[in-house]
């Protein structure tokens, strides 16, 4: 590259020369005098500082003073000048020379970056319209790395998503990952250096997504910049796209999901209302034995809880629609969570429940159905995961506009990275099955009513102490 800037400047400075002899010759043939003749060189001078800048003119601007002096002052043909006044002229013209090279030269310059610039800008615009027009349905870093290395003319582009740890190159880009995402990690923004490679952290807001590098470019900073932000907005709005894609697409397969668990409990009301109707026939016959009724009287409770359980999917099937509608009263929590902890010990092998109670009322504007229901799950959990024999222990307590109800077994464990997930339908953590038999929607249950009231529910695991799950509910009317 420096041979090539040697060679060139050498051509010009040459062909200068020769021009200002040509000019120099046809000024002397022609029988001009001093005046005249500088007047000619200092065009010359100009034209060349225009055309190829100022090293050039400044040469030039020497060799003119020579040839005027040589064969334009007395005596003529010897670099020598007998008359004071010549050499005032000849110092003022190359004074002259060289502040119309410089200027030229700056003004030529100055034209040259604008119509970079303008170019530039023209470019990043395309840029800007194709990004517009990328497909979101396949990763954008490929389609991003092609975009800047035209945008920018550069020789090879590497790009880093730190969201997805992936490498995107275009051109003859010799980058290695690890030199790509320490750009990232040592938030290097730079250009330059021995490589001519421009290196930038990708941000979103004041957040970095990535790690750009640009190698063998014209472009400036500022164009280098502008560049970078548009590829932070891409990768920001496909990363939107595809947020929404996965939370439509959830949403479709809750409906659906919703939908089949409508039906099913839909379909289990029919068969279950003639099992209630034919056990409680029988029972008001009064002709049955004793065993056979105690039989009857089996089948009939499970009948009516199978009834209930119906009851409970339907709602739960309603939960994320706008058909739900909470039925609130006035309701004394530590009650509810007594007549709950009854009720699943009907229902259970219930280990021995210890209750911690900040008094004997405390009280909430819930729905009294839908809270006993997210209670009973939670004390199902608490027996079937929990260490076999082992208390559960239940805290009620009131904590300033809000009460608080936590309910802890001991021997169960769930990892961090499971305590956000559990509360998903449908979702079992992995390992719960060969626990206890489940279907994966009742924390999802406790988690809509619980929020449905303005609450908010979590758990808290430790591998020694147990699981404690937490749920909190406004005491005011909402």
């Amino acid at each position: 590259m420096l041979l090539e800037r040697v060679r060139r400047l050498t051509i010009r400075i040459v062909s200068g020369i020769a021009a200002a002899l040509l000019i120099t010759g046809a000024a002397y043939r022609l029988h001009f005098n001093l005046s005249s003749a500088t007047s000619v060189h200092l065009l010359l001078i100009t034209a060349i500082a225009l055309k190829w800048g100022f090293p050039e003119a400044s040469a030039l601007s020497v060799i003119s003073v020579g040839c005027l002096d040589y064969f334009f002052t007395e005596p003529l043909f010897r670099f020598y000048m007998s008359d004071s006044h010549d050499w005032v002229a000849l110092a003022t013209f190359e004074s002259v020379a060289l502040v119309v090279s410089r200027l030229s030269d700056q003004v030529h310059r100055h034209a040259t970056e604008s119509e970079l610039h303008r170019s530039q800008l023209q470019h990043l615009y395309q840029m800007s319209q194709n990004i517009l027009l990328l497909n979101f349905q396949e990763p954008i870093e490929p389609q991003l790395v092609v975009l800047i290395r035209e945008a920018l003319s550069a020789k090879g582009v590497a790009l880093w998503n730190a969201y997805d740890l992936r490498l995107s190159k275009a051109g003859a880009c010799k980058f290695e990952e690890d030199e790509v995402r320490s750009v990232f990690y040592t938030e290097s923004n730079e250009d330059g250096g021995t490589a001519e490679v421009s290196r930038r952290v990708l941000r979103s807001g004041t957040r970095p997504i990535g790690a750009l590098l640009i190698e063998g470019h014209p472009a400036d900073s500022a164009s280098v910049d502008a560049a970078v932000s548009l590829v932070a907005i891409a990768m920001e709005r496909a990363r939107s796209f595809a947020a929404e894609s996965g939370a439509e697409a959830a949403r479709q397969s809750e409906q659906l999901r919703a939908a089949v668990l409508d039906a099913l409990a839909h379909a289990f009301k029919t068969p279950l209302t003639a099992i209630q109707t034919s056990s409680s026939g029988l029972l008001e016959m009064g002709t049955l034995p004793a065993t056979e009724k105690k039989l009857v009287i089996l089948i009939d409770q499970k009948a009516t809880h199978l009834a209930e359980i119906t009851t409970s999917l339907l709602r739960t099937a309603k939960f994320d629609s706008a058909s739900l509608r909470l039925k609130r009263q006035d309701i004394n929590i530590v009650e509810l969570v007594r007549e709950s902890a009854a009720e699943s010990d009907g229902q259970f092998i219930l280990p021995t429940v210890d209750m911690t109670l900040t008094g004997e009322r405390v009280m909430a504007f819930a729905d009294r159905h839908l809270l006993k229901m997210a209670l009973i799950q939670l004390l199902d959990n608490a027996v079937k995961y929990g260490k076999a024999g082992a208390p559960i222990f239940i805290d009620i307590r009131r904590e300033q506009d809000e009460l608080k109800v936590s309910i802890h077994n001991e021997g169960s464990f769930i990892p961090v990275e499971e305590r956000e997930r559990i509360f998903k339908r449908f979702y079992r953590s992995p390992g719960s099955a060969h626990k206890a038999s489940g279907t994966g929607i009742g924390l999802s249950v406790v988690k809509h009513v619980v929020e449905a009231h303005h609450g908010q529910v979590w758990v808290a695991s430790d591998a020694e102490d147990g699981t404690t799950f937490f749920l909190t509910l406004p005491t005011g009317k909402q």
